[in-house]
């Protein structure tokens, strides 16, 4: 049986590009005691991905020459661990490739009965949905009187956060590049306005539509974007830095915001989370995310690339900003 995977030939200097990964071939292996091979059906192209091309990662480090590492979903083929049997569909730490030999106890059995797999890496996801949940509502602790803006809106996490906040009765607005991202983020995600930083300073747009000043930041870009949002908070206004898309080709030399005296002027607080840390809230997470997403007043739209060979692309795509909703690739 044969294995397709996309590798990591060379740590990049700055820019990723498609030249720092390849496709190889190989023969799937044996299964040891406690392993479950996995066919591999999506994976979930998220941003700490770039973070694991550099070296002593957060997220821990890819490897040269090793499947570059990816979350996903699939379908157990075969088993040697109790836990799991042929059919089953899991979740973990699968990386780009189209067949994957982990041990059993790095898998969670998925529950598929009322929403498909793949939702486990978009609006149920630990990256996603989870990620947008533990920001909105366990750190800005978001409620019906905040004004709340979300940068990098119409992404997944972004997307989630939108509709997450406007669940508990906030005013959303949404940052995002181009029109068509802003009408996506109107008309089909809910925000009530929207800001596009392709035209004019941020700042000036926020201060338009917010003119009072912004209680909620959830921000996934950082770098002049936050510096913009910091200067148009109210007293008491909670930022929440989920991630910052802007800076991860250069961790080394990351731009810090130059109005962060912003925060002691309005008595505001600036928190960074990281999802893993809330892991004894995520049944609390998947349970209220599914209802939502059953009871229709949550969805996230998917961009989905068909085949291994697309990995690269679909990652490039993710920081050019060439997609709405959740991005993953189907082996």
């Amino acid at each position: 049986m044969k294995n397709r995977k996309v590798v990591l030939t060379g740590r990049p200097e700055g820019q990723i590009t498609a030249s720092n990964m390849s496709l190889v071939e190989e023969d799937v292996g044996e299964l040891g005691d406690g392993m479950v091979l996995v066919q591999v059906e999506h994976l979930s192209i998220d941003a700490f991905i770039r973070t694991t091309f550099d070296e002593a990662a957060f997220h821990g480090t890819a490897e040269v020459g090793n499947a570059v590492i990816a979350l996903g979903t699939g379908r157990v083929l075969d088993s040697r661990f109790d836990g799991l049997q042929q059919g089953d569909a899991v979740f973990g730490p699968v990386c780009a490739q189209e067949m994957a030999v982990l041990p059993g106890v790095m898998l969670q059995k998925l529950e598929d009965s009322q929403l498909p797999p793949r939702c486990y890496l978009g609006v149920l996801g630990l990256t996603t949905g989870m990620t947008a949940y533990a920001g909105m509502l366990k750190v800005a602790k978001v409620k019906a009187d905040d004004i709340v803006v979300v940068s990098a809106a119409a992404g997944a996490v972004g997307s989630c956060a939108c509709q997450i906040a406007k669940l508990q009765g906030a005013t959303v607005i949404g940052i995002a590049g181009g029109e068509d991202k802003g009408r996506f983020l109107r008309e089909e995600i809910g925000c009530d306005s929207t800001i596009d930083y392709k035209k004019g300073d941020v700042g000036d747009q926020l201060s338009a539509l917010a003119p009072e000043g912004v209680d909620v930041f959830f921000d996934n870009v950082g770098g002049q974007i936050l510096d913009d949002v910091l200067a148009n908070i109210r007293v008491g206004a909670r930022i929440v830095i989920c991630g910052a898309i802007s800076q991860y080709e250069r961790v080394g030399e990351v731009n810090g915001p130059s109005n962060y005296l912003k925060l002691a002027e309005r008595n505001a607080s600036m928190s960074g989370f990281n999802v893993n840390y809330y892991e004894q809230d995520f049944p609390e997470m998947q349970e209220n995310l599914s209802q939502w997403v059953i009871d229709g007043g949550l969805r996230l739209p998917e961009h989905i690339e068909e085949g291994i060979d697309q990995f690269p692309k679909a990652l490039l795509m993710l920081f050019s900003g060439g997609h709405k909703g959740k991005l993953m690739v189907a082996p």
